[in-house]
């Protein structure tokens, strides 16, 4: 696996699954009781018009892209998750066959292959 497959692959099975997902749920929610808050935005959500239906699908993409850049940044090193003045450096690795690749540090910082991988 490549920086960019990893990438690649929060970006389809992670973002934008969560999105689709989220999406799902507002349309139907599942189960014979589902939360009360789930249903109130359920029927808030199918008594949206078209284009506003649209508009909460595009706001939830947005706030999916964020929230993986966000983590692509700590991972990279470039945002603080920590409150002590040293910082610990993350190593991501993906072993696969009895083969190990390095993703993360590598070239390229990975929030950086998310922008241009959605541009």
């Amino acid at each position: 696996m490549t920086s960019d497959d990893f990438v690649s692959g929060l970006k389809t099975q992670c973002a934008d699954a969560a999105v689709h997902d989220c999406v799902e749920l507002l349309k139907a929610p599942p189960g014979r009781r589902p939360e009360q808050s789930l249903v109130s935005l359920s029927v808030w959500y199918r008594g949206l018009a078209p284009a506003d239906k649209a508009n909460v699908v595009a706001a939830l993409q947005m706030a999916a892209d964020a929230t993986l850049f966000g983590v692509l940044c700590a991972i990279d090193g470039v945002r603080a998750i920590e409150d002590q003045s040293t910082k610990s450096k993350f190593r991501l690795t993906a072993t696969c066959n009895g083969s190990t690749s390095l993703i993360a540090p590598g070239p390229e910082d990975l929030h950086a292959l998310l922008q241009t991988d959605s541009l």
